[in-house]
């Protein structure tokens, strides 16, 4: 039985006859696999023993769009695609970013895939380290005056504008680009701007101001296009390009990437500040922008403080008998089944209710679990003050 195509879907491996060795190839992608000991009888190539030898290779791609997918990710967290899988074995292949061109590794049975063109980029490459400008998986940049910072959406390579070539959105080294991308070299020379907006869309606040090199023409990011580029970096898992983008002060930033950490709340955010986007001018539901001298930035509180925000709000309307604001401040499904006056009389004939509210209060001033869909204040004996989020809000849901 044929094998599976690494990249490409409901496509069979063929067999194919370079020089003396019989490997496999794509007939659709045209990538070439070689099984264990097959790249070593070309003694012009490195052996794959010198891939499996380099260090930090942690991350597969996916099959859809090349996106790097984590050893603790079952799918891509972008597109949510499959990680490549290796045709011998369904093992996960990972990620080798070398001097010459990325290529795919099996670790189980030491099998390599090469994407078109790969097999000739190795040819007498005889060390296979990436340069040192060329962090393995995208790192944070350096700071926004250094105009170089963008990196291949496939392997992570640093790269120019100059070496960079964009293509439906995201941008490529020169190894990894799709056939039909545009050149950052020609759109400096006056390329007309189409594919270079779609690349804007993909890079953090630092590319977005290199894009006023590619243009020829001065070009400060505003509010949208920083949000944008802030919920991309969130949905790739870049959470340096992210915390970049904030407002966030370089003491805090360890929090912020423990808190975007989870691959849910990551998605959960992007997703919030995207549907915020038609409505932003500067500050729009669940999203708050401000300008600094640096240029736009999103306002990232601590992820308590919003929650714990909204349970005070809650809390002080019902001590000042301002029912409506209180109802104001409850989840959907309770708003849909009291009213501001039913509200007061279940206060008013619930003889705990006061007790509930001081424990409530007690629970304020205490520690908070933050997810995707809400926050909890613990208790004690499994209860706790619940809320959830609802359309970038947070709703009281239960104060037992």
């Amino acid at each position: 039985m044929a094998r599976p195509c690494p990249l490409c879907e409901n496509q069979p491996l063929r067999p194919l006859r370079v020089s003396h060795v019989e490997i496999d190839t794509c007939p659709g992608c045209h990538g070439l696999w070689f099984d264990r000991g097959e790249l070593e009888r070309f003694p012009d190539r490195p052996s794959v023993r010198s891939f499996l030898a380099m260090k930090g290779q942690t991350f597969s791609r996916c099959r859809k769009s090349g996106h790097p997918v984590g050893r603790a990710e079952a799918v891509c967290p972008t597109c949510r695609s499959e990680p490549m899988r290796c045709p011998a074995c369904t093992g996960r292949l990972r990620r080798v970013v070398t001097s010459a061109s990325p290529v795919d590794v099996c670790p189980s049975c030491e099998g390599v895939w090469l994407d078109a063109g790969a097999f000739e980029a190795l040819a007498g490459v005889t060390d296979t380290r990436p340069p040192p400008t060329s962090p393995v998986m995208p790192q944070a940049r350096p700071s926004a005056t250094v105009a170089a910072a963008m990196e291949c959406s496939r392997c992570g390579v640093g790269l120019q504008v100059s070496e960079a070539y964009a293509y439906d959105g995201d941008v490529y080294c020169g190894a990894c680009r799709p056939p039909g991308s545009v050149s950052g070299a020609a759109m400096k020379k006056g390329t007309p701007g189409g594919p270079l907006r779609r690349v804007l869309g993909t890079l953090s606040m630092l590319s977005l101001a290199v894009s006023g090199v590619v243009t020829g023409c001065a070009h400060t990011p505003g509010p949208s296009e920083v949000a944008a580029s802030y919920a991309q970096a969130l949905e790739e898992n870049r959470l340096a390009d992210a915390s970049a983008l904030t407002s966030v002060p370089p003491e805090a930033r360890p929090a912020f990437l423990e808190h975007y950490g989870d691959a849910s709340v990551r998605q959960a955010r992007a997703k919030e500040v995207r549907e915020a986007l038609p409505r932003l001018q500067a500050r729009a539901p669940a999203l708050t922008l401000i300008q600094e001298k640096e240029g736009w930035r999103v306002v990232e509180e601590k992820p308590e403080d919003a929650p714990r925000a909204a349970l005070k709000g809650f809390l002080d309307a019902v001590k000042a008998g301002d029912w409506n604001k209180a109802w104001s401040l409850l989840s959907d499904p309770l708003r849909a089944r009291y009213t501001p006056e039913r509200l007061r009389e279940d206060f008013k004939r619930e003889p705990l209710s006061a007790e509930r509210v001081r424990r409530a209060r007690l629970a304020l001033e205490g520690d908070v679990r933050v997810t995707a869909s809400g926050a909890e204040f613990p208790l004690g004996a499994d209860r706790a003050v619940r809320l959830v989020r609802e359309a970038g809000e947070y709703r009281v849901a239960a104060i037992e």
